[in-house]
């Protein structure tokens, strides 16, 4: 991981620098894909006081977190800004874990799972059909369903014969 540490409108210090690469090292048991992380350290002057002001760009393989924490003294302002920044780590990873479950049980493939054998097929009308050819065509051609573009609509459509001997049509909104 590249950690950079920038101090603005406050003398740089090596313990100061030591102690914030110190604190985003241990982010990694968190997330182990950091690729860089920009730590921005300055004073700022607010009603005759001044505080510490810790800004983070934390950038990994597939997350960016920014956060910004002010307290009174540069040291705590790390602290604060690093369980901020731990905090929003474990929501996105939650977030994902959730996502995960959920699509496994909707047998939704993940990552390393193989996708079925699809059969593709080109069966499709090319020309363009009104809604009673497209039918004449199914019947012709004794098949369950049809898809062809709509002569008067131009859209997509689709023609299925259903269980009762009936016809359905399905036309997207898109």
């Amino acid at each position: 991981m590249n950690i950079a540490v920038t101090f603005k409108q406050i003398d740089s210090s090596d313990a100061i620098k030591q102690y914030a690469e110190s604190k985003v090292l241990k982010l990694e048991k968190y997330l182990n894909n950091i690729l860089e992380a920009h730590v921005i350290l300055s004073m700022e002057r607010v009603d005759h006081k001044e505080s510490g002001v810790a800004q983070i760009k934390l950038s990994a393989k597939n997350l960016i977190v920014n956060a910004e924490e002010k307290s009174a003294d540069i040291y705590s302002a790390i602290d604060l800004l690093l369980e901020k920044v731990e905090a929003q780590i474990k929501k996105h990873k939650e977030k994902m874990r959730r996502k995960n479950h959920i699509e496994e049980e909707m047998g939704v493939p993940g990552v390393g799972e193989e996708i079925p054998n699809l059969e593709l097929k080109d069966d499709y009308e090319r020309q363009p059909l009104n809604v009673k050819e497209a039918i004449h065509k199914l019947e012709k051609k004794n098949k369950d369903f049809i898809i062809f573009k709509d002569k008067e609509s131009s859209k997509i459509s689709f023609i299925f014969r259903r269980e009762n001997g009936e016809f359905s049509l399905i036309t997207p909104e898109l």
